[in-house]
């Protein structure tokens, strides 16, 4: 099983190319005075990417069911608070309340509070003084005496005592939503049930085409890469996109306290050997990637300069950013160049194919 940063990172390398590959010799001394190896450069031969055919699934308009489906999940997942009015406090309750303190009967200043739910039994207010409020109707005021504790907010009141006022304004009950105008504009911008209803197919709908796009953008992709054919790999290249990889598994054995090797087995089901040839795979797989894109790209002419806010959106959105300005700022201005190029490269092979749907 692959982990989810593998699966993640190959993932990202069937959409853009992402890492600037050295593509170079590393010629040198070793520290015994010997020369040292030569690398080998990473080089790839392409083969036919233009006007290629693939076929891909069709997939299904979205459904009235499927819709609904949808609509019901958004009700049965919520619940909504209920008002209880009709009964006294009871232990375990959480009520609602608006208080106000008072020294010498003096009101004290920043104390007053509404529109407060407070668990009864918590403990929350004032080392259990809440319990106070047990037998009390909703709509009733009572007074509870405090003293206030060691590491209260405002050290000058600690050790003194003071009285609240308390107004139970009702008992909170939690309660199973209902598909109602007034619950789709609690949780949407939709001020009606049959807006909300249509939101959700319009949201249904783009998802299903961004798939469909999604799908015709792979396969495409996928024969491009099956067509070339890799001459050499750079050790150089290999072993720096392993590390990259490794790196991260080992930040998440350490933040879980064991090894690699540990980490490896427990989470990723997978032996250290495994584990090693699954990374050296997928670094060889964006090796690829990225030397066709730069084929393709000096065949065809393609830059990444310019890049447009539209295409920055789509690149941050594949890439798995929450935003584009997280995006910005996690790149610079050549990583983007490099993400703009591999997104034209892969935009114009789509372009130019013959897609078939079924």
């Amino acid at each position: 099983m692959m982990c989810k940063k593998l699966a993640a990172l190959a993932a990202v390398i069937m959409l853009a190319g992402t890492t600037v590959l050295s593509g170079c010799s590393s010629d040198g001394e070793s520290s015994g005075g010997s020369a040292a190896v030569e690398d080998t450069k990473s080089e790839v031969k392409l083969g036919e990417y233009k006007g290629i055919s693939v076929t891909v699934e069709s997939l299904p308009d979205v459904t009235d069911d499927e819709v609904e489906q949808m609509v019901q999940a958004s009700v049965d997942n919520s619940t909504v608070s209920g008002q209880i009015t009709d009964r006294a406090v009871a232990q375990g309750d959480t009520v609602n309340v608006d208080y106000t303190g008072y020294m010498d009967n003096e009101e004290i200043p920043d104390s007053s509070v509404e529109d407060y739910n407070m668990l009864i039994g918590s403990g929350i207010f004032f080392n259990g003084a809440e319990s106070e409020l047990i037998g009390v109707m909703p709509g009733e005021t009572v007074d509870i005496s405090v003293t206030y504790p060691e590491g209260y907010p405002q050290a000058d009141l600690v050790g003194k005592s003071a009285v609240y006022k308390v107004t139970v304004n009702y008992i909170v009950q939690e309660e199973q939503a209902q598909l109602t105008d007034e619950f789709v504009a609690s949780i949407s911008d939709c001020e009606t049930v049959d807006e909300y209803r249509q939101m959700i197919r319009d949201n249904l709908e783009a998802s299903r085409e961004n798939e469909r796009e999604m799908n015709r953008r792979n396969a495409v992709w996928d024969q491009v890469l099956e067509n070339a054919q890799v001459i050499s790999y750079s050790q150089a290249d290999i072993d720096a996109i392993v590390q990259e990889y490794t790196s991260y598994d080992t930040a998440a054995a350490q933040d879980f306290g064991i090894s690699l090797e540990e980490y490896v087995q427990t989470y990723q089901d997978m032996t250290m050997d495994e584990y090693n040839t699954a990374v050296e795979d997928l670094a060889k797989d964006e090796i690829k990637n990225e030397l066709v894109i730069d084929a393709i790209a000096q065949a065809e002419n393609i830059t990444g300069a310019d890049m447009t806010d539209q295409e920055m959106e789509r690149c941050a959105q594949e890439q798995g950013y929450e935003s584009v300005d997280d995006y910005k700022n996690d790149k610079d201005q050549a990583a983007m160049e490099e993400d703009a190029k591999g997104l034209r490269v892969i935009d114009f092979v789509v372009s130019e194919a013959q897609i078939t749907e079924n």
